[in-house]
Formats: structure tokens, C-alpha cells, sequence
């Protein structure tokens, strides 16, 4: 029965010919090849994809890099400038009676490039109440290497006030620096960044016969 049914097998004409045969194997050789180039083709283009993306990103890493490289330098660059510019203040006697002596407000510019809005001015600590700025001379401007000074009243019995010193640099980065030697970035909104318009000059300027000042 089965030898039977296998003899009609190969005998059927379902089978078709020689050439059906060829052309059907072809078929699915061309099938075969078409799928295994898709899936290469589709390897190779994730492929590159994945490494434009990684291009990209190592590009954007660098662009990053380079920028905070530059904002740390050109911040290093302002501050030794910003460094340069020193206030001092000492007592200035003009002659022997006491109410000759008056307190002598020195600022000196350094640096290489000229500051504008300078103000000079002094902060007063009191236990029972906020802080007090007495604001004591303002310049519009100092050149590289300038000076500014100028003479206001004091009294022997007062203490030598802590006093500091504001300006803008050539960048427009504002700056305060005390007598003490610290050098501080004001932002726009900090508590202790004086706005000069604000602030009437308290004290009685000395007439220019008096005082040794270089003001422009």
C-alpha cells in the first residue's frame, strides 16, 4: 500500500516539469538573497545611525566643554583684573587741632583696563538693627592705573570704619571689594549691591584747597 502510494507520488502531474522547478527554486533563491540583503542593509543603516548619534553627542560633549573652558577663563581673566582694584582709608591729620582731622578714602585702579560706576562706601554693624551703608563718593569712572581720592569728616573717638569698594569692569560684571582684601561678584539682585542713584551722598564735601584729590 505505501510502495503504491509513493510510485503515484512521483508519477503525479501535480509535480510539474523540469523548468517549474528551476524557476520556482530561483524564486526562492531571489527571495532568500532579497531577505538576507534587506537584513544587511537594515544593520548597516542602524549602524550608521547610531554612530551619527554618537558623533553628535561627542560633538555636543566638546561644544560644552569648550564653553565652561571659556567662561572659567574669561572669570579667571576678569577677577585678577577686578583683583587690581584696591580701597583704602585712612586717618588724614592737615594740621595739630583735632577737628583737622578728617578720614582719607583712597581708590586705585591697577588693572590694566578702566572701571566705571565706582562707589566708595561704608557698612556699620549695629546689634538691634540692620546694617548701615553710608555711601561716601562715586565716580563716574577711573582710568588704568588711576586714583581717586577724597577727604570726608571724622572724630577721634570713632572707630576706623570697614569700608569696601564698588565698580563695573570693561564686561559689565559688577564688583565689590573691602579693604579687608575679599573680592566679591555682585549679581544684579544681591542685598549688598548699591544702587548709586539711590543713595544721596551723606557728608559735606572738602573744598579741593584742602584735599589731595585726583578726581575727574
Amino acid at each position: 500500500m505505501f510502495s503504491t502510494d509513493i510510485g503515484a507520488l512521483f508519477t503525479s502531474p501535480d509535480w510539474g516539469s523540469v523548468p517549474d522547478w528551476l524557476a520556482g527554486v530561483g524564486t526562492i533563491s531571489a527571495v532568500l538573497v532579497a531577505l538576507h540583503l534587506g537584513r544587511r542593509d537594515g544593520k548597516r543603516l542602524r549602524e550608521e545611525r547610531e554612530e551619527a548619534k554618537a558623533d553628535r553627542e561627542a560633538a555636543a560633549r566638546e561644544r560644552a566643554e569648550f564653553r565652561q573652558q571659556r567662561e572659567a577663563e574669561l572669570t579667571a581673566a576678569k577677577r585678577k583684573l577686578a583683583a587690581q582694584v584696591t580701597v583704602v582709608n585712612e586717618i588724614h591729620r592737615a594740621g595739630k587741632i583735632r577737628y583737622d582731622t578728617k578720614l582719607l578714602w583712597k581708590v586705585h585702579n591697577g588693572g590694566e583696563e578702566p572701571i566705571s560706576k565706582i562707589v566708595i562706601a561704608r557698612r556699620e554693624m549695629h546689634p538691634d538693627a540692620d546694617p548701615l551703608t553710608t555711601l561716601h563718593a562715586q565716580w563716574q569712572s577711573i582710568e588704568a592705573g588711576g586714583i581717586r581720592e577724597i577727604l570726608t569728616p571724622f572724630t577721634g573717638d570713632m572707630a576706623l570704619p570697614e569700608s569696601e569698594v564698588q565698580f563695573t569692569d570693561g564686561t559689565g560684571v559688577r564688583w565689590q571689594r573691602k579693604d579687608s582684601g575679599e573680592l566679591r561678584q555682585l549679581a544684579e539682585d544681591d542685598p549688598e549691591n548699591i544702587r548709586v542713584r539711590s543713595f544721596p551722598i551723606p557728608y559735606y564735601v572738602v573744598p579741593a584747597e584742602d584735599a589731595p584729590l585726583n578726581d575727574k
